[in-house]
């Protein structure tokens, strides 16, 4: 061990090296520099505890989560039925009814994440998504019948943008018997394909149908137009029709939560929510733990675990200790239950809610704020007017928040004898209205050919 140096060896070693010790423009602030990964790993976990503990309590940090949602099938099936059946809804333009529902499906048999396949939120303006390149189509054969087969690429998987070999490509396929039309991804995906013209020989439903894989090979396939490989398979919408822009997550999330809530869904459908479902199905097929990290896209084999699957256990334990037939259906219903679906819930506040609302002071003083700056157009003016329309809304959505939390579930077989009974005046309109409205196989200009696709298949 070396000799300890005294202060006056300091001092001379500092003048060796051109430190004046009498120069008076001496910067005294700390020198930032790197901090060891082992120093910055141990002060993470004392502030993590230290947040958790002194903080918390000091400042009031909330720990609440929020539930986990899944969409099982039955939860998929209520927000297709009310977006073609039952859904007062009006979209910039009708197609977007095609366009979420051939997207939906591409999130539920893939498990993709909303930002591989909408333009993500750590990628705005770039357009990256689920472009025609990352994508195919093809003819097949299936039980001695021609069969279309799509295939897509997860370009932007999460965390696996140098590993490209390692990105999964996904297959959706036409036959599905035994099942309802609204399930079948390729009815929905034609009908944007053709929309496009997307496809490089053909331009009609009767020329896709036609086609058939030659003799003497298995597949045929149909090539994409060169002018569509960069656009997006799921672009915005104007009034006008189809766009070259790609739609952004945080736009399809609005969509589909809103569609969740219009389905009488108290808790709103999250992407995620698809996602997780997916793989607990996936999960329960018998599929090696390999498979399934290159279905879910992921490199780590405790996420799907520790992350994803349900603390609602598939596992038959009443079965297994009685050794009778063990079930594995027995959990899905309680995953379905967790979006707390009423089909009657509130779209709006109803009258009377409305009424004790507008009554409350605070919402009063927003009110007369707002009137006394409805005549002013300068910048400050428009910013307060817009802050104080912000607030009312937030008044509004928590009372209506407080409503539904407040709503009982009346069975269907109740409701006429049940006085009093309150349903929603949105509802209660749309469903006047919709025996006069055009059906939804009677597709908007832009989509004309679904309601031919629909026919083809509904014949058989």
């Amino acid at each position: 061990m070396g000799k300890k140096r005294t202060v006056e060896d300091r001092r001379r070693l500092a003048e060796k090296s051109g430190f004046n010790f009498d120069d008076d423009d001496v910067d005294d602030s700390p020198v930032p520099r790197f901090v060891l990964g082992y120093t910055e790993r141990v002060c993470n976990v004392q502030v993590g505890l230290w947040q958790e503990g002194p903080l918390k309590e000091k400042i009031g940090l909330s720990d609440l989560k929020r539930p986990k949602t899944y969409m099982t099938i039955e939860n998929f099936m209520y927000m297709e039925r009310q977006l073609w059946q039952n859904d007062g809804h009006e979209y910039l333009h009708d197609g977007y009814r095609v366009l979420i529902s051939a997207k939906l499906k591409c999130h539920v048999f893939t498990s993709a994440r909303v930002g591989e396949i909408s333009e993500g939120s750590s990628r705005a303006g770039t357009g990256k998504g689920l472009l025609y390149r990352h994508t195919e189509m093809l003819v097949a054969w299936k039980d001695g019948q021609p069969e279309l087969r799509y295939s897509l690429k997860r370009e932007f998987a999460k965390g696996m943008h140098n590993k490209e070999d390692q990105r999964p490509t996904h297959i959706l396929y036409e036959h599905v018997p035994g099942q309802p039309l609204i399930l079948n991804p390729i009815v929905f995906l034609l009908a944007i394909f053709l929309a496009r013209g997307a496809f490089k020989s053909y331009s009609t439903i009767q020329q896709i149908l036609a086609v058939k894989p030659p003799p003497d090979q298995e597949y045929w396939v149909l090539d994409w137009a060169d002018r569509v490989m960069n656009l997006p398979v799921f672009p915005t919408m104007t009034a006008a029709g189809l766009t070259e822009k790609i739609q952004t997550a945080g736009a399809f999330t609005n969509q589909i939560r809103g569609l969740s809530i219009r389905a009488g869904m108290e808790r709103p459908v999250t992407p995620h929510g698809i996602r997780r479902e997916c793989l607990i199905q996936a999960t329960s097929n018998g599929y090696s733990k390999d498979e399934l990290m290159k279905f879910a896209a992921h490199t780590n084999q405790m996420t799907l675990t520790r992350d994803y699957l349900s603390s609602i256990t598939h596992v038959d334990g009443q079965g297994s200790f009685l050794k009778i037939t063990l079930r594995s259906d027995q959990a899905e219903d309680f995953r379905s239950m967790s979006v707390k679906r009423n089909p009657e819930l509130f779209l709006s506040l109803p009258a009377k809610a409305q009424d004790e609302l507008r009554q409350q002071n605070e919402y009063v003083a927003i009110t007369e704020q707002l009137k006394s700056l409805a005549s002013q157009t300068d910048v400050q003016s428009t910013k307060d007017k817009s802050r104080l329309i912000s607030q009312r809304r937030k008044l509004e959505k928590a009372e209506l928040d407080r409503v539904r939390g407040s709503q009982s579930r009346v069975h269907p077989s109740d409701r006429e004898e049940l006085e009093g009974h309150q349903m929603d005046q949105d509802r209660s309109l749309f469903g006047r209205l919709q025996q006069t409205i055009v059906t939804r196989t009677d597709c908007p200009r832009e989509f004309p050919f679904l309601s031919i696709i629909l026919n083809y298949y509904c014949q058989d």
